[in-house]
């Protein structure tokens, strides 16, 4: 683990139609059009970023997935996908037709939601099923990347004589797939499927923990996934400016907003059922600063709900995105990012707000000092 701190780590950053100053309210969304999809991926493109994480806030994944790879020659989306809404056939044929038409750039993040996201496409199963599921699906579509005819009866799929796509030679064997999730279910399908593992940020040490934990699941399968840290960044040029940002933000939300997902965060997940990832990240609020919002009153700093110096858990209580936040001048950004390369992190998944201003001011500030290409002047 310690090897990989010797080398520059890798850094995507986040590709979402639902953007703007603070997209969580009206006021502070954008309306994003086809040009605003091209500007973002041309900049994917021109800065030293390897790709983006295609979400599914927004635009569907797939249809803005193939826009920015069409107007772009090496951007590599990372689209998040649910295993089920599609068949692993149907998926399959996705997958490599997108994997040729753009040779080879395709990833898939592969994502588990919550039970109220399911239930919305018809499909009622809670976590452990769902892990279960997980299980037979992506070993069915990948033996369809692969080449395969398959034919399978298993509790959740049933398919026969199922290819993936017999008019096209496939690009490659196989399509990487990346996985989340921090409950036991979720790490035993990690340990089998993920080539790369995306977690959130957290403190360090209980990111470490984490880290050894999937490496050594892993290894039991004699795998190796590659670790990636998904995180908000809200850079300035100091460590006060970042704060100040933070505190406009936190102020420009509204108090139903405040309410809603502190609702929904209690409950233990963003969509009113249950997540162990939010859970971990929302116990490092401090009670007084929840207990502001609960009494009816907005903190006066956003350092009210913060974890430590740069650590922002109250980003959970605005966006619906990642649930900690990175708040801090350029030169604590990078050293912050550093300190989680030591602890195994190999790949960088970001934003900064808005998405296409903060892609260039994070490549032109913070990525210089990982000794890689500077962004273009």
């Amino acid at each position: 683990m310690a090897s990989t701190a010797t080398r520059p780590p890798e850094f995507m950053w986040y590709f979402v139609t639902h953007d703007g100053p603070y997209p969580w309210e009206p006021e502070g969304r954008r309306r994003i059009q086809l040009e605003d999809v091209r500007a973002l991926a041309s900049a994917m493109d021109r800065l030293p970023y390897t790709g983006a994480l295609i979400s599914t806030t927004g635009h569907n994944t797939w249809v803005l997935g193939a826009a920015a790879a069409a107007m772009t020659k090496k951007f590599t989306p990372l689209l998040a996908i649910r295993p089920q809404f599609i068949s692993a056939a149907e998926l399959a044929n996705m997958a490599v037709s997108f994997d040729d038409l753009f040779e080879g750039r395709l990833l898939i993040n592969v994502i588990n939601s919550e039970s109220p996201i399911w239930r919305q496409h018809g499909i009622w199963l809670e976590n452990d099923e769902r892990h279960e599921l997980h299980a037979e699906y992506w070993d069915v579509f990948n033996r369809l990347v692969a080449g395969e005819k398959v034919t399978h009866k298993g509790r959740y799929l049933n398919i026969e004589n199922a290819v993936a796509n017999p008019w096209i030679e496939h690009y490659r064997p196989h399509i990487p797939l990346w996985f989340s999730g921090s409950s036991p279910g979720a790490l035993q399908v990690v340990a089998r499927f993920a080539d790369a593992y995306l977690t959130f940020a957290e403190p360090v040490e209980q990111l470490r923990e984490k880290v050894s934990t999937v490496l050594d699941l892993a290894g039991e399968h004699e795998r190796r996934p590659r670790i990636g840290l998904r995180a908000s960044l809200i850079i300035g040029e100091t460590d006060a400016d970042a704060w100040r940002k933070a505190d406009r933000l936190l102020h420009a939300t509204s108090r139903a907003t405040l309410e809603r997902k502190l609702g929904v965060i209690t409950r233990g997940g963003n969509a009113g059922g249950t997540s162990v990832t939010q859970s971990r990240i929302f116990a490092h609020i401090p009670d007084a600063g929840l207990e502001a919002i609960r009494s009816g009153r907005v903190p006066d700093s956003a350092r009210d709900l913060a974890a430590d110096d740069n650590l922002w858990p109250g980003i959970s209580l605005l966006q619906q995105g990642p649930p900690m936040a990175l708040v801090g001048g350029y030169d604590s950004i990078a050293e912050r990012l550093k300190e989680y390369q030591a602890a195994g992190v190999e790949i960088f998944i970001l934003d900064a707000l808005p998405l296409l201003e903060g892609a260039y001011e994070f490549a032109e500030h913070v990525l210089p000092k990982f000794n890689l290409v500077p962004a273009q002047a």
